[in-house]
């Protein structure tokens, strides 16, 4: 399969454990032009595909071997429509990291593309060097890169990765269990309260605050990585990839 666009670079013939990138425009206008930013951060031998959001790739044309995939949206106006193009990317592309780029002027709920499916929503600003900044921050992060794969041992209440052991409370396993069983690798406050045996309308959330912070402050420690960002007024996300349980 060949996705159809300006961009697209070569067949889905080979094993789905690559690594591509997939840049998704409103037009293969915009994706092609997304696609020269992303290529200047990536090896040569990495393929990168475009598409449109009329066009996009079905679960059974191998679009699992994608690494990350990039939504852009050039306008507010576009809202429920790339809503929905995130949705149904994510429903059929469970281990790509999602990045939804907001290219245009105006204002745009982040909120609903997290719960949608996107890992990251960026908002471009006018000035083209911050915009490769931010985009080299993202190939550069532990993320991408995937250096470091830790595995979740419930029985044991420990994560294991790098040669390293770390033990972690019976509350710090459920909230990463329930983490990566979700699809969008997202809780929110009350779902997590939940998870930890909290009673959802008595709990303190600064207190709640703290233990994600401790147990994000004991992975960092002891694996050097962000396992665990915040999502402004709603909850917290853990890094795509990074966790799976044994």
């Amino acid at each position: 399969m060949m996705l159809k666009g300006k961009g697209s670079t070569t067949t889905h013939g080979q094993t789905t454990g690559e690594t591509r990138i997939l840049t998704i425009g409103r037009t293969h206008t915009l994706a092609e032009g997304f696609r020269q930013l992303v290529a200047n951060h990536v090896r040569n031998d990495i393929p990168i595909d475009t598409t449109s959001y009329s066009h996009l790739p079905q679960k059974n044309q191998h679009s699992s071997s994608y690494r990350a995939i990039f939504v852009i949206i050039d306008s507010p106006h576009a809202f429920l429509e790339s809503l929905a193009v995130v949705e149904n990317v994510r429903a059929e592309n469970l281990t790509p990291i999602i990045s939804v780029i907001m290219t245009g002027r105006g204002t745009y709920n982040k909120m609903k593309y997290h719960l949608a499916g996107a890992d990251h929503c960026i908002k471009f600003s006018s000035v083209p060097d911050e915009n490769v900044e931010v985009l080299s921050d993202f190939f550069c992060s532990t993320e991408w890169q995937r250096e470091i794969s830790l595995v979740l041992d419930p029985t044991r209440m420990c994560l294991h990765g790098l040669d390293q052991k770390l033990e972690i409370s019976f509350a710090e396993m459920k909230v990463l269990e329930a983490l990566t069983h979700t699809k969008n690798h997202i809780l929110s406050h009350d779902e997590i309260a939940s998870v930890m045996g909290l009673n959802i309308n008595f709990y303190d959330p600064r207190a709640l605050e703290k233990s994600i912070s401790r147990l994000r402050g004991k992975i960092k420690s002891t694996y050097g990585t962000n396992a665990i960002q915040s999502i402004r007024g709603h909850g917290y996300r853990l890094s795509r990839g990074l966790i799976s349980s044994s």
